[in-house]
């Protein structure tokens, strides 16, 4: 993943420190059931009486049955997870659609399980989820997101990996919730409705880093700043002067 300036800047000896084994207690922490069980949910559920089917859930703005809120969730735009103060994964919005193939995947028996045990430990993905984790809890830098762009090998697809700081109403961190998407339908989507289109900026100053990562017929990275700058590019709108959609926007 393509991590900001400010995210990469920060000291492993103090994010390195996230307790991803789940070895303390959050405020709504579940006790006494193992986390890697694939029966957590049920089980957690059971011992907690938790509401669900029919039973109606008084929400800040609304009322809706468990129900009601498991449909929303499941046909909301995009990937959504959740992951509590203590890093415990509670909670996704399973797809509609089973054969539907997710972007950052998921499975119902992962519910329960600890940061450590959902993240392979293999190269830097523990040390760069524990950067973020850290930086989020923290606020590093004033920040209470992180947008993690990451390259596929396709310039017309951008999966990005969107983490947001939860906090409760006095300003207490409660956990992060993830939203992963490819951004690229909305740009196409938008491109066609206002009769624009995107071409590549040689002014830029970002963007080399992915569209090498992205780009098949891409050859070897810069090996320094300056040539790295050079092959900066950017896509950027411009509208098309003989274009036969969007006029109205004109």
């Amino acid at each position: 993943m393509a991590e900001p300036k400010w995210l990469k800047d920060m000291n492993p000896e103090d994010y390195l420190k996230e307790d991803f084994d789940c070895k303390g207690k959050g405020k709504y922490t579940v006790s006494g059931i193992e986390n890697d069980d694939p029966e957590w949910l049920d089980k957690a559920a059971k011992k907690v009486n938790a509401a669900e089917g029919d039973d109606y859930v008084k929400l800040d703005c609304g009322l809706m049955t468990v129900n009601q809120l498991n449909w929303m969730l499941r046909n909301t735009f995009g990937e959504l997870t959740f992951v509590d103060e203590n890093n415990q994964f509670l909670w996704y919005n399973r797809p509609q659609d089973p054969n539907y193939k997710m972007k950052a995947k998921r499975v119902p028996a992962q519910v329960g399980d600890t940061m450590g045990q959902i993240h392979p430990d293999i190269r830097d993905v523990i040390p760069n989820a524990k950067k973020v984790v850290h930086a989020l809890r923290t606020k590093e830098g004033g920040h209470d997101d992180v947008y993690m762009p990451v390259p596929t090998g396709n310039l017309k697809e951008l999966v990005l990996h969107y983490y947001k700081r939860v906090e409760d109403e006095e300003g207490n961190y409660r956990g992060i919730y993830e939203w992963v998407q490819d951004l690229y339908p909305f740009v196409k989507y938008f491109c066609e409705t206002t009769g624009q289109k995107l071409v590549v900026d040689p002014d830029a100053t970002t963007g080399a880093t992915y569209r090498r990562n992205s780009d098949p017929d891409a050859k070897t990275g810069a090996s320094t700043k300056a040539e790295a700058a050079k092959m900066e590019e950017k896509p950027k709108v411009e509208e098309k002067p003989d274009t036969t959609t969007g006029a109205s926007e004109h």
